[in-house]
């Protein structure tokens, strides 16, 4: 009897000890050396409509558009075109490992697609005088981790962000958010399988309100976690982001937690930054995909036609002179 506290003590320990240590390995999972480069999608294996687009225009600016993670071109094609309805080009790129099968994006980590929405972008740098990075979801983080990295050499000449995550669980904004807590076991489920598959299936209705082409309620969890992981140095390098930026989001978005539009408009150090915040109906959608939800899209494009315009307008006007050249100037030289 006087030693069953002490089992007590040393079983709850022990299971404390269990439940941390599953914790840390849904954090950081086990050490994963780097993932070769699998290439882009075949194109005899990519889904109906979920093909990468391109619209030419006549101005010399362009519009680089990254679609979100499991997703595909399909889902930023509005967005192109509305781009495309103001006269400027629209490119839309399908990432590495979307729009075939799961298992082909299993094979791709995050690294991958930051590395090619890069190579994009100083692509489009080469061809076009103004470069605006586009990003819905992730695609919204890797514009942010494009536009950080080269905020100093190449930075864009904008930047929107719609429905972007900056993290997905955490003390964030004062407060502690837990939105997703599966999304903290990520490292210690991709132990025991690859890809996990939910058996959901949407009402035609809300798949017509809003249409999507990708994996959908399949989560390859090796680029999920690469995914989750790379948050943490994103966010220390937001401050880094100076361009003009665009945010745009629904309060009652179920996949991305409204509190990280809060969060990025106040740690980058954009030089205009402005935001859109609106609450859709509750209509059986995630709320998540506005480029293409029937209620959210015009609504989004009013509000980044009234940006594209200003920014472009300010890009414009010449930079005041420096103090010595107005110096100069007074001497009529």
């Amino acid at each position: 009897m006087p030693y069953f506290p002490v089992i007590a003590l040393w079983i709850a320990g022990g299971l404390l000890a269990l439940i941390g240590g599953i914790f840390i390995l849904g954090y950081y999972g086990l050490p994963e050396p780097e993932v070769p480069y699998p290439g882009l999608p075949r194109p005899d294996r990519i889904l109906p409509g979920a093909e990468a687009w391109e619209f030419k225009g006549d101005s010399d600016v362009c519009f680089l558009v990254i679609h979100g993670f499991a997703g595909s071109a399909f889902n930023t094609r509005p967005l192109g075109e509305f781009f495309h309805s103001l006269g400027h080009t629209a490119v839309g790129p399908l990432l590495p490992g979307h729009g075939t099968d799961p298992e082909e994006m299993q094979k791709t980590r995050y690294y991958h697609y930051l590395r090619y929405v890069n190579h994009l972008y100083h692509e489009c740098r080469r061809r076009y005088k103004e470069v605006f990075l586009v990003g819905f979801s992730m695609g919204g983080t890797l514009a942010m981790d494009v536009a950080s990295r080269n905020s100093l050499r190449a930075p864009v000449s904008g930047l929107v962000l719609i429905s972007a995550p900056a993290f997905f669980n955490g003390y964030f904004n004062g407060r502690m958010i837990m939105h997703d807590f599966s999304l903290m076991l990520t490292g210690f489920a991709r132990i025991f399988t690859d890809i996990i598959k939910l058996d959901k299936k949407l009402p035609d209705e809300v798949s017509e309100s809003n249409p999507w082409v990708g994996y959908r309620f399949i989560y390859p969890l090796g680029p999920l976690h690469s995914f989750k992981r790379a948050f943490r140095g994103i966010r220390r390098r937001l401050p880094m982001i100076t361009s003009p930026c665009c945010l745009v989001m629904s309060q009652n978005d179920e996949t991305v937690n409204s509190e990280n539009q809060y969060y990025i408009y106040s740690r980058i150090n954009s030089r205009e930054k402005r935001a859109c915040m609106f609450q859709l109906p509750m209509d059986g959608t995630t709320r998540h995909v506005l480029p293409t939800h029937k209620y959210a899209r015009d609504k989004v494009f009013r509000f980044l036609e009234d940006y594209i315009e200003d920014t472009l307008q300010d890009m414009s006007i010449p930079p005041r002179p420096s103090a010595f050249r107005r110096f100069m100037r007074f001497f009529g030289r």
